[in-house]
C-alpha cells in the first residue's frame, strides 16, 4: 500500500500508564519507537517533545496534590500527520481552557528568563488543531502533528 500525503496508509498505538516521571520517559521512547519506520527522524524529535513536554503537564499540575492516576495516551497516523490524543483523570484546566502558550520576551540576562511558560508556546507552534475538552472527570487533549515527510516502510527490517 502506498505511502503518500493524501491519505491511504493508517497506524495506531495506544499506551495506558500511571502519571509518574519515571514511567513517561517510558512511554516517550516506546511511543517514538512505534513509528520509527514510519517517520522521518525530525518528525519523531517533535513527537517526543512535544508529548514530553504535555505529559510532564499531567504529573506536574492534572495530578498536582493527589496520588498519580491513569494516562491513555492514543496515536494515529494517516497519511501526513498524526493525531494524538492524550486523557487523564487529574485536576481540569484553569477555567477548562487551554493556557494561551505565548512567547515571553526574552531577558537581556540569561539568569533574569523566567523558567516556566514555554511549554505551551512550544505545544502550540508545533501542532495543529489543538483542542481540550473536560467530559466528566476527564480531561481530553486532542492535537496533530503535521509530518514534513512519510518514510516508506522496509520490507523485511527487523523490528
Amino acid at each position: 500500500m502506498p505511502n503518500d500525503l493524501s491519505g491511504g496508509v493508517q497506524d495506531h498505538a495506544q499506551f495506558r500508564f500511571q502519571a509518574k516521571g519515571s514511567v513517561i520517559r517510558k512511554v516517550l521512547r516506546r511511543a517514538v519507537a512505534r513509528f520509527n519506520r514510519q517517520i522521518s527522524s525530525e518528525d519523531a524529535g517533535t513527537l517526543e517533545l512535544t508529548l514530553a513536554e504535555v505529559l510532564n503537564n499531567i504529573v506536574e499540575h492534572a495530578y498536582a496534590n493527589i496520588p498519580p492516576g491513569p494516562v491513555v495516551l492514543s496515536l494515529h497516523r494517516q497519511g501526513g500527520s498524526l493525531t494524538c490524543q492524550i486523557e487523564d483523570h487529574g485536576h481540569p484546566m484553569p477555567g477548562l481552557q487551554l493556557p494561551a502558550g505565548r512567547i515571553q520576551n526574552v531577558a537581556s540576562e540569561i539568569m533574569d528568563m523566567a523558567e516556566g511558560g514555554w511549554g505551551w508556546a512550544l505545544i502550540r507552534a508545533m501542532t495543529t488543531g489543538l483542542q481540550y475538552e473536560r467530559l466528566h472527570n476527564t480531561n481530553r487533549l486532542t492535537f496533530q502533528l503535521p509530518l514534513a515527510a512519510v518514510v516508506e516502510p522496509q520490507s523485511g527490517a527487523a523490528s
